[in-house]
């Protein structure tokens, strides 16, 4: 044991960086590489009993940090999977480090980071392994049904992944609309409740956004608002008296109850040749993007893949202005830390 947490604690040996004949180095990432890529060699990885030494952990914690990698989501993902995927699945090691990993980036609050916890979470908690069991052994059934529930939606609303197409009616509800299709240079998906009192906020302030900013340059945004029976007149009406001019959709009063009574008639069934106005995703968008309180914010881009997520209007507008090349327009919306944070905040 001694012997084990002695050799740990020593740093791996660089050989020299390969130089050309000029003596030049050939590759100025060389050491760091080779650092990188024997980090482990003075580890015994098999050795459970070293878990519970701080050494360890630091080592852990130093690997996935700032000054090992880029952190970059992707690159997280591709570095977690290559370590733990080299443990021995039962035990006391895979479950420090798989539990440790998922744990660190689902309490992280940089954005994009829930998909390194997703990842890890579908991978080492959700998908059976040979045995048909979950590899995470030390979770309990109940806790791993509520980890895994939903888990397949989750995965679709990740930062650099194009999230399911949402096809509702607007305000006439009488005419279908359709995020995809929209020509945009960016789009913002906004998931909105007229009885929120968040809500009522907010969407006035993302309407004035638009109009003053947005708008003529090229970045739609489309909505989606609770509509369901008695909120089918409240949605209308507050949309009316603030003027919102952003396209509004919703699973509005008709079409709930005809989803209700003939489902068939909306969506694809298969079997049935017919095209059909609407999708299931799309009539059960609250559970298609997780949505259980509200507002919700997605930013897309051209080709509709998320590139930010839950934000303030503030924060729509700092981060656009960056992107459009506008970043010395004068703001509309400075920062408001409370909003910042309510909007950020896991649902």
């Amino acid at each position: 044991m001694v012997g084990r947490i002695v050799k740990m604690s020593m740093e791996v040996e660089i050989p020299e960086s390969p130089k050309d004949k000029d003596g030049k180095e050939i590759d100025p990432e060389f050491k760091f590489n080779y650092y990188r890529g024997h980090y482990w060699d003075n580890v015994d990885l098999k050795f459970d009993a070293l878990v519970n030494n701080p050494v360890f952990h630091n080592k852990l914690e130093f690997y996935f940090g700032k000054n090992m990698m880029i952190q970059h989501w992707d690159t997280v993902i591709r570095y977690a999977f290559d370590f733990c995927d080299r443990l021995d699945q039962k035990s006391k090691m895979f479950e420090y480090c798989v539990g440790w990993i998922t744990s660190t980036y689902g309490k992280s609050e940089i954005m994009g980071m829930d998909k390194v916890y997703l990842y890890m979470v579908n991978r080492y908690y959700c998908t059976k392994n040979a045995e048909g069991k979950s590899p995470a052994f030390w979770v309990a059934e109940d806790k791993l049904k509520e980890l895994c529930d939903n888990i397949e939606n989750k995965l679709n609303l990740v930062v650099g992944v194009r999230p399911p197409n949402l096809i509702l009616k607007d305000t006439t509800d009488s005419k279908w609309q359709d995020f995809y299709s929209l020509n945009a240079e960016y789009t913002i998906l906004y998931f909105w409740d007229p009885e929120c009192g968040h809500c009522k906020k907010t969407t006035p302030k993302l309407n004035e956004l638009y109009l003053k900013k947005l708008k003529a340059r090229n970045v739609e945004v489309f909505a989606i608002g609770k509509a369901i029976g008695k909120d089918f007149e409240g949605w209308k009406k507050f949309i009316r008296e603030n003027k919102l001019e952003f396209i509004n959709v919703a699973v509005t009063d008709k079409l709930y109850e005809l989803a209700k009574k003939d489902p068939n008639s909306l969506v694809p069934v298969p079997g049935d040749p017919r095209k059909k106005p609407t999708t299931l995703e799309s009539l059960n968008y609250q559970t298609t993007y997780d949505i259980f309180s509200t507002p919700v914010v997605y930013i897309l881009d051209k080709d509709k893949k998320i590139i930010a997520k839950r934000v303030s209007i503030s924060q729509i507008e700092d981060m656009l202005d960056h992107l459009q090349n506008k970043k010395d327009e004068p703001k509309l919306f400075p920062p408001d830390k409370e909003e910042d944070e309510q909007m950020q905040q896991k649902h």
